[in-house]
């Protein structure tokens, strides 16, 4: 179901149901029955979605809502981002019931819990769609916004119903001030309100960078591993002290122990607000203490099949998150390790082969994870099994532990801050050791998206490598992992490039490959919420087609929304050629001219504007870069406006090309008739925000391009637009967009 473009309409449904019951009237099958009944369930859930969906008619306009912020927000410098939830009485028609808003300069402190009367402007649902990137819309459809926006002003509301919902989250968040002010420091703080509360409002993009490159992600997250820490320790904790009650009280001592300590986890649950992870934990731990309350026997592999099945009738687009199979499958593991054979080691301490046993579960589990690991985040820790092999017992042990009796005694002012405190400390002191070990150069490895054979064969060979079996050579299957961390780094063949303009939102980032090169033009806009198109768009990019050199980058000229995300992407390639537009002030840089040019791989890289003496600066002064093969051509214009352009049109004998990316992001200042007849190309793409403030492309510079015969594409509906230069058919055009389509994407979402 989640593979497909769009949900099944009613035929389709009536004929599968109709398929289905020939089946099991023809054959007496009854498994296709129950696959159909899971899909259509799914089907139905996935529609229930997409009904509260933002009319797509009020894009752009005001609206008047009210509600109350219903998640702690998220800060940066001048903004705040944060989810709105709509009161009945203040949801006009056609908005959705949850909102994501971003509110510049506000003018009164944003919290969790406040009712909020706003003026919005609002748009559907959208992210940027790019190689190796995070598929925000996906993020979007499982957290239930059914439409993004920014605040344009607004205030309190006062009088507001108060819900149990909104009383809980107020009491979580005066909770989150109250471990704030009593942590010893920022990374203090933030840590415990994680482990406390669930709730990674404060995390930065460098404790995120520390915790991937150490694996340690899940520790920081309440989820299986905390849930599971919770329950077992109050069970055997409860049950010693309800077998010394008297009589026949203490024969019921584990339905007693278990039932208390099921709604710990439960009270746990909450004070995490029942994320989606905790909601998982509980519906297994709910299968093994319905075992114990029944006094039934049942198998780890029962247990296990129950529990998944249990949480896909739950929710089931629960099974497109990477969580949701990374839980599953780390329990799996961890039972099927534990069941083998423990090592015996002759003439040793018992100590010593308890401890080899310990990594040699913890080898276990990392080898088995690093398939689905690699094929979610692309990154792989080298160093995960020895940090988890530490980290987990000091979380699990001392960390968390101390953290929840903290939490649970911080009115108690002559012991709860103390013990916040020296928490905080101990938190601190582990972040510091995990920072330093994820500034290690060889701490990780960043890896391209692997194909699917590489998936499953290492999938297979990681199921044979397990220390779960006595298969002799075992060990060899795990060289089957090896081509899915093989980095490929030759391009397309020699004579031939490769262009990818990245859909960067307002503003432009194009990555252009030959056989053994690679080159930058621009890096995207770099946000004062902390998005930097560099880090979080370009180096995933490179890292997901296999790119780990960078030989040329070219930044057109000093607007942010070209430049800002330049800062990132040469921290990562610090060798890499530096050429900028002469308004860029870049140490190490050399300044673009036109008549420059070289030779890669057969490819022809010159640069055409501006020329030498050019004193306008700014947009006019953008270089304008053409890449020429042996059967095709692209000109990537940066900002140039009519002014740079009819400095351009000199040259007009080298502006023949067959794809051209349209100056300044299709503004009305710029494709003079003039220089659309000049190129007469066959495709004008336009890097350009979704549903964008200024219109881009501007009706009449997109009726330019059409009547000079060209097709228009522009980033912000198509995703990134990949143009291969050089083939003898001609310019291939794909689309991210096209070529991965699915149902929570935008210009799907309608059944």
């Amino acid at each position: 179901m989640h593979q497909l473009p769009s949900p099944p309409g009613a035929i389709a449904s009536a004929l599968l149901v109709s398929a289905a019951l020939l089946v099991w009237l023809q054959l007496s099958w009854r498994w296709p029955i129950w696959m159909l009944l899971g899909f259509l369930w799914t089907a139905y859930r996935i529609d229930q979605h997409l009904q509260v969906e933002f009319a797509p008619e009020l894009a752009g306009r005001d609206q008047w809502v009210a509600g109350w912020v219903d998640s702690f927000p998220n800060r940066a410098t001048g903004q705040v981002t944060f989810s709105l939830r709509l009161a009945s009485d203040g949801r006009p028609v056609g908005v959705p019931r949850r909102l994501r808003l971003t509110w510049y300069e506000p003018p009164i402190e944003i919290d969790a819990g406040n009712a909020l009367r706003l003026l919005v402007r609002l748009k559907q649902p959208r992210g940027l769609a790019n190689p190796g990137g995070f598929d925000y819309e996906r993020w979007l459809f499982l957290e239930g916004y059914g439409a993004t926006g920014y605040v344009r002003e607004g205030g309190r509301q006062q009088n507001a119903s108060n819900s149990p919902a909104r009383w809980w989250l107020t009491k979580r968040a005066d909770l989150a001030r109250k471990i704030a002010a009593a942590a010893p420091g920022a990374d203090a703080s933030v840590f415990l309100t994680a482990l406390a509360l669930g709730e990674r409002f404060g995390f930065d993009e460098r404790h995120w960078e520390g915790l991937r490159r150490t694996g340690t992600s899940h520790l920081v997250a309440i989820s299986g591993l905390h849930i599971g820490l919770v329950a077992v320790l109050s069970f055997f904790v409860l049950r010693r002290i309800w077998l010394r009650l008297p009589g026949i009280l203490a024969h019921y001592d584990l339905q007693g122990a278990a039932l208390v300590s099921f709604a710990c986890a439960g009270f746990y649950a909450a004070a995490a607000g029942f994320a989606v992870p905790t909601q998982r934990a509980l519906l297994m731990l709910s299968v093994a203490y319905l075992a114990i309350l029944t006094r039934r026997f049942v198998s780890m592999t029962a247990g296990l099949s129950t529990a998944f099945l249990f949480v896909l009738l739950w929710d089931p687009l629960s099974i497109i998150s990477p969580s949701f199979w990374l839980s599953f499958i780390a329990v799996g593991l961890l039972w099927q390790l534990g069941q083998s054979q423990t090592i015996s080691v002759l003439n040793s301490h018992p100590a010593w082969a308890e401890f080899r046993e310990s990594i040699r579960v913890q080898w276990g589990i990392c080898l088995g994870l690093t398939p689905l690991v690699v094929l979610f985040f692309g990154e792989v820790s080298l160093v995960s099994p020895l940090v988890n092999f530490v980290a987990i017992p000091i979380f699990s042990l001392v960390l968390v532990p101390l953290t929840l009796l903290a939490t649970l005694t911080l009115s108690v002012e002559f012991l709860g801050p103390y013990l916040m405190y020296g928490a905080g400390v101990f938190a601190q002191s582990v972040w510091w050791a995990l920072d330093s070990i994820a500034g290690w150069g060889w701490s990780a490895m960043n890896l391209p998206q692997a194909d699917r054979w590489q998936f499953v064969l290492a999938v297979i060979g990681v199921i044979f490598a397990l220390p779960v079996h006595p298969l002799p050579g075992r060990y060899l299957s795990g060289f089957a992992i090896l081509p899915l961390l093989v980095v490929q780094t030759d391009g397309p063949e020699s004579g031939v490039a490769v262009a990818t303009v990245l859909d960067v939102g307002h503003g432009l980032a194009v990555i252009v490959e030959t056989h053994k090169h690679v080159l930058l033009y621009d890096a995207g806009p770099r946000y004062r919420s902390g998005f930097d198109s560099g880090r979080d768009i370009v180096l995933p990019a490179l890292r997901a087609r296999g790119r780990t050199r960078l030989d040329t980058i070219v930044i057109s000229h000093a607007d942010n929304d070209h430049s800002g995300g330049a800062a990132a992407v040469i921290e990562s390639f610090p060798r890499a050629r530096l050429i900028a537009g002469p308004d860029v002030e870049l140490t190490h840089a050399s300044t673009c001219r036109g008549g420059q040019g070289w030779v890669w791989d057969g490819v022809e890289f010159s640069f055409l504007h501006p020329p030498s003496g050019y004193t306008p600066l700014g947009n006019d002064s953008s270089c304008v870069l053409k890449v020429a093969t042996r059967s095709g051509a692209l000109i990537i214009t940066g900002d140039i406006e009519s002014r740079g352009e009819r400095t351009l049109l000199s040259q007009i004998s080298e502006l023949q090309a067959e794809v051209v990316v349209v100056p300044h992001h299709g503004s009305a200042t710029s494709s003079t008739m003039a220089l659309v007849d000049a190129i007469n190309a066959r495709y004008a793409i336009v890097s350009a925000a979704y549903v964008n403030q200024w219109g881009f492309p501007r009706p009449e510079v997109r009726a330019r391009w059409e009547a000079s015969g060209a097709e228009i594409l522009t980033t912000g509906a198509s995703g990134a637009i990949t143009i291969a230069l050089g083939l003898s058919a001609g310019p291939q055009l794909t689309s991210r967009r096209e070529r991965r389509r699915r149902y929570w994407h935008g210009e799907f979402r309608t059944l």
